[in-house]
């Protein structure tokens, strides 16, 4: 299953990231690769051919997929149909709208998903409902992937817009409701007890619900390499079978009754965490495990991974564009692979022994999940294999605090000490956090050009290393030298683009901001006023690394912009807030964490040496660099080669004035 499970799922990888036209000579370069590796280290042909025919397998059903369901389904964007299903997720939103996501039927014949964001319809979790619409597909924007998230979960269409809209309230009490109930009921309790961001923390820990954690929150907790805890994942179930296996030992009970009463708590948590992808996979995995002594079986690990990939991607292709899926499985791989065989030589006595194999179990992991961190994410945290081995025991215990209240249905007598005491353990949490990630050098931009084929490189060198030398520690030394390489390659970009000029135009028109960056130097200029705008700028300072920001200039309406501004940058390190001088601004009020600087009707001007920066308060700007122009304002970048109307793009200009434009996003 291992050289099965593993190759179906390669298979499904290659068909999901490669074009249609070099699928084939790809595919054909990695089974000629395989062959060479397989004569060598097997000598067997069995275990080739395995590999080799569920690779195609893997590859044949998800092309298969795409065909038949994918384009099916998305032929509907555009036309009226009428849907017929039953609301399987509800979320209420603000400004009385809601998102539904509704599993049935499309005119009675193509089964489907549909997303519909509208006006709360006041239905819920396993409601019927009918409705006329017109769906569209979902498209990927440079503030959210929107397409990879939707459709890596099964759902190709979406409405905000409903029509003959027929509500049928289900009324029957099934186990599933009453869990999906229990769990809003444990969202609101803990909220009750531990209110504000201490409680929302334990939430989200406890039930994946991230809504009461600010954005800022959210963003230093993943700078510090631990936002995964806030997704519900495979550690909630290993604790809770933990417990669950430790109590029946002690009762006495084994052999098949214990494996029924833990496969039943499985289940029961599976449901209560909403059917998410890591806890389903490690669901599968536990199974396994716990299934391994009615058959006489040894467990391990990476069988019980193949498999639960196995089964997972033959019910759902798709899941090999999802980043939980990616994530938890590469993971799991660094967990119970690669960590027990790099520390299998190092003695358990000793805290020096300990804190070794714990600093070796984090770095293993992180690098496990680096590649595909980079698939996904705008930045990815450098400093995790340190800040891990702190924050991850507070994060545990917090979590545990919230388990026991579940578990024991938030009696007043259990859950209040409980909660504070895990309250208190998430306060240290946020403490450390925001300190670590103050510093600007927790995390690194994944965004730029050299990042992808640079980690492929390291990636087939490790890979190399391993089957060459194969033992302990040059596998490790490998993982070290790669890590090495790429924070150098990071600092190298650094240096050498210094003296390269980039300007960047951002938003869709009526939310539009420009930014100019040299040499460390960042201008941030507001040209319409709106307040989304300062998402847009957010988004951008994540994927460039701007976390100092020299200036930030409000040239329209900054009323509506100065406090989304205020609360979006809190993160970054600003240095001076200019404002139109008609704009009245309160006695001590700090914008952006400055003191506002006002500028009258000629505008704002920057000298920055090499090159400088006007703007005026109609919205346009002009940056001069060593004789060279160019103009930018809510509509486009007129550079010297021409004019861009593009959204969300690039121009990087060289001191000799060699012009380059790039897509953001």
């Amino acid at each position: 299953m291992v050289y099965a499970g593993g190759a179906w799922t390669a298979g499904m990888f290659f068909a999901s990231v490669l074009s249609a036209d070099v699928q084939i000579p790809a595919m054909l370069i990695v089974l000629l690769v395989s062959a060479f590796f397989f004569r060598k280290i097997t000598g067997k042909f069995i275990y080739f051919a395995v590999s080799g025919g569920f690779f195609i397998a893997g590859a044949l059903v998800f092309t298969l997929q795409s065909h038949f369901v994918y384009d099916s389904i998305r032929s509907y964007a555009g036309e009226e149909i009428l849907f017929e299903g039953r609301v399987v997720q509800a979320e209420e939103y603000t400004d009385g709208k809601s998102g539904y996501l509704v599993r049935g039927k499309i005119n009675g014949k193509t089964k489907a998903d549909i997303n519909c964001f509208v006006n709360t319809l006041g239905c819920g979790y396993s409601d019927r409902i009918s409705f006329r619409c017109t769906p569209s597909g979902f498209e990927n924007t440079f503030l959210f992937r929107t397409k990879d998230y939707y459709e890596s979960k099964g759902c190709f269409l979406q409405t905000n817009r409903l029509s003959d809209v027929q509500i049928t309230e289900n009324k029957s009490i099934t186990p599933v409701k009453l869990i999906m109930r229990y769990r809003e009921y444990a969202a609101k309790r803990t909220g009750e007890i531990l209110p504000g961001k201490y409680g929302a923390l334990i939430t989200s820990m406890l039930l994946g619900e991230k809504d009461g954690l600010g954005e800022n929150t959210k963003k230093q907790l993943y700078r510090c390499g631990t936002g995964h805890m806030m997704a519900v994942s495979g550690l909630h179930l290993v604790l809770i079978v933990s417990v669950v296996s430790a109590v029946l030992e002690r009762t006495g009970i084994n052999g098949k009754r214990k494996f029924l009463f833990t496969e039943a708590v499985i289940i029961l948590f599976v449901v209560f965490s909403g059917f998410t992808v890591s806890v389903t996979r490690a669901a599968l995995m536990m199974t396994l495990i716990c299934s391994a002594e009615l058959f006489s079986r040894k467990t391990d690990a990476l069988n019980s991974l193949c498999i639960a990939a196995f089964l997972m991607l033959s019910v759902h292709p798709y899941l090999i564009r999802n980043s939980s899926f990616l994530l938890s499985a590469a993971g799991t791989f660094g967990a119970s692979v690669l960590v027990p065989y790099i520390t299998a030589d190092i003695p358990d006595e000793g805290i020096l022994n300990s804190l070794r194999k714990k600093i070796i179990s984090v770095f293993c992991i992180s690098v496990c999940v680096f590649p595909f961190s980079v698939m996904f994410f705008d930045e990815v945290s450098v400093i995790s294999p340190v800040s891990d081995i702190v924050i991850i025991p507070l994060c545990t215990f917090a979590l545990l605090c919230g388990l026991v209240s579940a578990l024991t249905g938030f009696t007043d007598v259990i859950s209040y000490p409980f909660l504070m005491a895990g309250g208190l353990a998430s306060k240290l949490v946020l403490k450390l956090s925001s300190l670590i990630s103050s510093t600007g050098i927790s995390s690194v931009s994944l965004k730029k050009g050299y990042v992808p084929l640079l980690t492929l490189f390291l990636v087939v060198f490790t890979a190399f290393t391993a089957y060459k030398f194969r033992n302990r520690k040059n596998t490790l030394a490998a993982l070290v030298v790669s890590a090495a390489v790429f924070c150098g390659a990071s600092a190298l970009n650094g240096f050498m683009n210094r003296n390269v000029l980039s300007v960047y135009r951002v938003g869709n028109g009526k939310n539009a901001a420009v930014a100019v960056s040299m040499n460390g130097c960042t201008d941030i200029i507001d040209i319409t006023g709106n307040a989304k705008t300062s998402r847009y700028v957010s988004k951008l300072a994540d994927m460039c690394g701007m976390h100092r920001i020299n200036s930030v200039s409000f040239m329209k309406n900054p009323y509506q912009s100065m406090a989304s501004f205020t609360d979006r940058l809190v993160l970054n390190d600003v240095s001076h807030v200019y404002v139109p001088e008609n704009v009245y601004v309160g006695y001590g009020i700090r914008i952006c964490g400055c003191e506002p600087e006002f500028f009258g009707s000629d505008g704002v001007f920057i000298d920055r040496g090499k090159y400088t920066v006007s703007a005026t308060p109609d919205g346009a700007v002009t940056v001069e660099h060593n004789g060279h122009i160019i103009h930018a304002d809510a509509e486009g970048i007129d550079t010297e080669d021409g004019r861009c109307t593009e959204q969300n793009i690039a121009v990087r200009q060289s001191e000799t004035g060699k012009t380059g434009i790039w897509k953001l996003g």
